[in-house]
């Protein structure tokens, strides 16, 4: 989508809702099409939906599991797919819960590992979960967590939520033979710049780049300001990419903004290091 210029204020997951979008069409005529979203955040969405629709229209967006509404701003075309053409929108007016889900303050990002879309298994609750070196351990052993609910007033177990899409696996050639899971061990820092400790442990995630397909891969390290991991893709120092880690290929993934931050091959090797890091305090929706 395109750049907003104001600082990104949530988290953005790739989540597929049923939407009802009414408004008035180019001649003037009202319409009202079901369509779904892509991507969600607190402030806005991209939505795919078979009616053209202008910059800065204002349309009506009725959430089909809650039947709340409200009121968004059209922000741009993105692309187009095989069901309709792909807008980005915006509130209009703040509502924060329309989606009904618990987005945590960005400044708090600085201080996790991973993040999910987790569903409460008792009030079916939704919040976006920053975790920390222990809490992503824990969910890589059980896929589920026990923490607080504010709805229940109570701890409660809660499981990552299915996005219902389906995402190819690791490839053969960069996946390290299979063998009993790694205990997450803090790695001192040996390195005078390195601020952030590393945790040795294979988590699936995916790497997105501008013009490539996504990429999923399995980490060799991860910490709070990056990740490393193996590929056979040509990546070059300082690229821009997006991030997603934990990955599911039937959740619902957040990714975020980070870059390559260093890359160790030699010319003989099919498959190389890849060192990442997080950039922090990245922009709102951008077009791709």
């Amino acid at each position: 989508m395109p750049e907003e210029s104001h600082k990104r204020k949530s988290d953005r997951i790739s989540l597929s809702v049923p939407i009802r979008v009414s408004g008035r069409g180019e001649n003037g005529q009202p319409f009202a099409l079901e369509g779904r979203t892509i991507v969600l955040s607190r402030d806005g969405a991209s939505i795919v939906l078979k009616q053209q629709l202008a910059p800065e229209q204002q349309i009506t967006i009725r959430h089909l599991p809650t039947k709340k509404e409200a009121v968004f701003r059209v922000v741009g075309p993105i692309g187009g797919q095989t069901e309709g053409s792909v807008y980005g929108v915006a509130h209009v007016d703040p509502a924060p819960d329309f989606w009904g889900i618990a987005f945590p303050p960005v400044a708090d990002s600085k201080r996790v590992v991973g993040r999910l879309l987790m569903e409460c298994h008792v009030c079916k609750s939704r919040d976006v979960v920053y975790l920390n070196e222990i809490e992503i351990q824990v969910f890589q052993a059980n896929q589920s967590l026990t923490r607080p609910c504010a709805n229940c007033a109570q701890s409660t177990a809660w499981q990552g939520v299915t996005a219902g899409t389906s995402t190819p696996q690791p490839a053969a050639s960069d996946a390290e033979p299979a063998g009993p899971e790694p205990v997450l061990v803090p790695q001192p820092s040996t390195v005078g710049r390195r601020r952030n400790t590393r945790v040795n442990t294979r988590l699936m995630a995916c790497i997105r780049q501008a013009g490539f397909g996504d990429e999923v891969v399995m980490t060799e390290n991860v910490s709070r300001g990056g990740l490393c991991f193996r590929s056979s893709k040509g990546y070059l120092t300082g690229t821009p990419i997006e991030v997603c880690v934990p990955y599911s290929p039937s959740g619902a993934n957040i990714f975020v903004s980070a870059r390559v931050a260093h890359v160790m091959k030699k010319p003989e090797d099919k498959v190389g290091r890849v060192g990442v890091a997080y950039v922090l305090g990245d922009q709102g929706f951008r077009q791709k």
